[in-house]
């Protein structure tokens, strides 16, 4: 029996280190200075962090409280994950409420392989 606790320890210890080594992908914007109803808007600045080795792309993703999507584009992962403002082409909110950017980290073959999303009111 303690030859089996050991082996748990040793098998949970080495997952826990490895979760660690990985933290997951995050995505963070504000909408603020961003216009509701604009025929032309240019989407918020984002911020993603610890984008997986590996990653080609970040295919970002508007949806609207009722789970329409409003916007989908593609960019290149930049330096330090920074996405400037209106680098993302997405249909305006005309109502407020919450809506959801998720980001998905897409490997150069499209592999899908981190996603992260962050919801935030509109108004």
């Amino acid at each position: 029996m303690k030859k089996l606790s050991l082996v748990l320890c040793v098998l949970c210890g080495s997952v826990t280190a490895a979760l660690a080594a990985s933290p997951d992908m995050t995505l963070d914007f504000t909408w603020i200075g961003t216009d509701l109803c604009t025929p032309l808007p240019r989407s918020p600045k984002f911020q993603v962090e610890n984008a997986p080795d590996g990653t080609h792309q970040l295919q970002f993703v508007l949806t609207s409280p009722d789970g329409r999507e409003l916007g989908r584009a593609d960019v290149a992962l930049p330096p330090k994950g920074n996405i400037p403002k209106g680098a993302i082409g997405y249909a305006s909110p005309c109502v407020g409420g919450m809506y959801t950017w998720t980001v998905n980290a897409l490997g150069a073959d499209g592999k899908l392989l981190a996603s992260a999303q962050l919801s935030r009111p509109f108004h």
